[in-house]
């Protein structure tokens, strides 16, 4: 099930991209001078800016002044800390909001031209509930969540025998990768349903509910079908592991507001024509594909998942010069599996695992030899959310690359029994 289980990562992704490729809506944005007079008040921006007037005279354009409506563009939060003693204090927060006024109406008395202040961008997450919003954003989730188990019911398990709904104890399987895949899948699809919830203007603890009841939605769907296959069944170690990844977005969410501890992906192709066997090459052909999609979906030789820290979203001083942007990454992957549990399996089975023991001897290859590596490594990272762009679009994008560890050198330990246990990579992908 390694293929489900990442696919459902791969869809909530296409979300977010659908919404960063639409096209921005907005007016061109131009000041060539500023008024001086006819603003509702002085401490306010002007919501227009004066291209030509018939009298050339910028302070007579208008003959009334111009209504305005205005819309929300952001806000931050400021600390009033109380302290009841010397150890014991109450920190709470004021908001303050940040505007822009643009004109209720585009015809009013004047004589000459203007033109108008760039409205709400589209990708400026609402900073009050906007129906509309909610709406597109449920109506994406929910089609997607309908198609992805039509899909998986069609295309995947009517392959399968199904039969009574039953446990499936497969905690040792893949070098219990496909647990972290778990972790790191429901993970990005809590956070990334909470950041479109956030954008459609929804209250920040609503949007993280609603975020961890949605990653918990689309790997629980996969699990419950499971339970109804005769070749696997209701996994509990897939459900603690799903509960794992949306817990983690939550808690930090919740108490930070932010996700300083950040889980990430890796993959590079393994290279199995270096072991020179035919046998292997078959096996490895048939149970990961042979596609560059089928090889990062479904080879976890290929994987390493990562979590990736800085210290400086832990600095508390506002004076300190350590980069928020820089991290610190732990990863986790294997080398040399070639099954689930060992590298036994019959040349008439070269996809899975099954009825080894009732096979022809003569059909058994036993690849035992080859040893099935636990690596941990130890990087660097970029938190790309915390790279200073301007444009709403760009920190959406931020936040798609964030997704993927950035190659760089690392260092590895593993459990290699015949050789070194420590490596050094110049770039680890």
């Amino acid at each position: 099930m390694k293929l489900i289980n990442n696919l459902s990562a791969i869809g909530k992704i296409s979300v977010l991209l659908s919404i960063i490729l639409l096209p921005e809506i907005s007016f061109s944005f131009k000041f060539s001078h500023k008024l001086k007079s006819h603003r509702q008040s002085d401490t306010l921006p002007a919501p227009y800016s004066i291209l030509t007037d018939s009298l050339g005279n910028t302070d007579t354009i208008l003959n009334k002044i111009y209504p305005v409506k205005k819309t929300c563009v952001g806000y931050h939060l400021i600390a009033d800390t109380t302290w009841q003693n010397p150890n014991v204090f109450v920190i709470s927060y004021d908001t303050l909001f940040q505007y822009d006024y643009i004109p209720v109406d585009e015809a009013y008395n004047y004589s000459g031209r203007i033109t108008l202040n760039k409205p709400f961008s589209f990708f400026r997450p609402s900073e009050v509930l906007n129906k509309p919003r909610v709406a597109l954003v449920t109506g994406m989730q929910g089609g997607l969540y309908a198609i992805a188990n039509i899909w998986w019911s069609s295309a995947w398990y009517s392959k399968y025998d199904r039969s009574k709904f039953h446990l499936f104890n497969d905690w040792g399987e893949w070098n219990q990768m496909d647990k972290v895949a778990h972790a790191y899948s429901c993970y990005l699809e809590s956070k990334w349903t909470y950041d479109l919830y956030k954008w459609a203007g929804v209250k920040e603890k609503h949007a993280i509910w609603i975020g961890m009841l949605a990653g918990m939605a689309w790997q629980s769907s996969i699990e419950f079908n499971d339970g109804f296959q005769e070749k696997w069944g209701f996994s509990w170690g897939d459900m603690a592991m799903n509960a794992s990844g949306a817990l983690l977005f939550g808690i930090q969410q919740y108490l930070w507001h932010d996700q300083k501890i950040q889980l990430k992906i890796s993959a590079s192709p393994v290279r199995y024509a270096s072991y020179d066997d035919p046998a292997i090459r078959e096996r490895t052909d048939k149970l990961y594909g042979t596609s560059f999609t089928e090889i990062l979906l479904k080879d976890y030789n290929a994987m390493t998942f990562w979590l990736s820290t800085s210290p400086g979203a832990f600095i508390r001083n506002p004076n300190s010069k350590f980069p928020k942007w820089l991290q610190f990454s732990v990863g986790y992957g294997t080398k040399g599996m070639l099954g689930g549990y060992k590298n036994i399996w019959s040349k008439n089975d070269l996809s899975g695992d099954v009825a080894i023991n009732n096979s022809n001897p003569d059909d058994i290859i036993d690849r035992t030899n080859i040893q099935r590596l636990h690596r941990f490594y130890f990087s660097a990272d970029i938190d790309w959310t915390k790279i200073p762009v301007k444009k709403h679009w760009a920190k959406g994008l931020m936040k798609i690359l964030n997704i993927i560890k950035l190659p760089a050198p690392a260092l590895e330990i593993n459990d290699n029994h015949n050789g070194s246990k420590v490596s050094w990579h110049w770039i680890k992908f």
